[in-house]
């Protein structure tokens, strides 16, 4: 899987509810810059879990992503459990294991 490939499994997780696909994306030392979400591996996971269980389905729909170096920019379209679109620019910084290791929105 690319750079690419890995950022969009991870934002499809919120919408599949795939928490084993999130777990193994991330590093174990998953930083979240995003003040809307607790930081860490276990907490990103935990928020796939919570919103496969939600009553109203989350979407998520891709507009575009590019790749510099160990970073990944995604421009994407979301409507977490029915609370309405929202529109994020998330950046994705990825180890050398291939891992996400951190995230900006």
């Amino acid at each position: 899987m690319t750079k690419i490939q890995k950022a969009l499994a991870l934002i499809a997780t919120f919408q599949t509810g795939d928490a084993k696909q999130a777990y193994d994306l991330l590093a174990s030392s998953y930083i979240q810059h995003n003040p809307s979400y607790a930081t860490g591996r276990s907490a990103f996971v935990d928020s796939v879990k919570a919103l496969a269980k939600a009553p109203a389905p989350t979407t998520v729909e891709n507009i575009r992503a590019f790749e510099d170096g160990d970073n990944v920019f995604l421009h994407t379209v979301y409507d977490f459990a029915g609370a309405g679109k929202q529109v994020a620019f998330d950046v994705f910084r990825f180890d050398e294991n291939g891992k996400i290791a951190e995230h900006w929105t």
